[in-house]
């Protein structure tokens, strides 16, 4: 048995769980995180206003989702290039 850890863009979360389904892999289980990655930080920072203080601060953080499924293996190749598009 193989676990499969998937981090995707919150825009891109129903095509994953329809291919895992497909593929009837059993349960899946969602996580909404936030993290910081190899993405230029300039393109992800977004000024944000305090509403108690009136300070701006700026977010070092993007949304993600946290996918995590187990397959068994020979399962796990065939899933894998198919999610391989999804992953960031």
């Amino acid at each position: 048995m193989k676990e499969i850890s998937i981090f995707i863009r919150t825009d891109n979360l129903t095509p994953v769980p329809e291919i895992l389904r497909k593929h009837n892999t059993g349960g899946i289980t969602f996580y909404e995180i936030n993290g910081v990655g190899r993405e230029k930080q300039g393109a992800i920072q977004k000024i944000v206003e305090a509403y108690t203080t009136g300070r701006s601060i700026i977010t070092d953080y993007e949304k993600r989702t946290k996918d995590e499924t187990i397959v068994p293996d020979w399962m796990f190749i065939r899933l894998q290039t198919k999610l391989e598009v999804f992953a960031n």
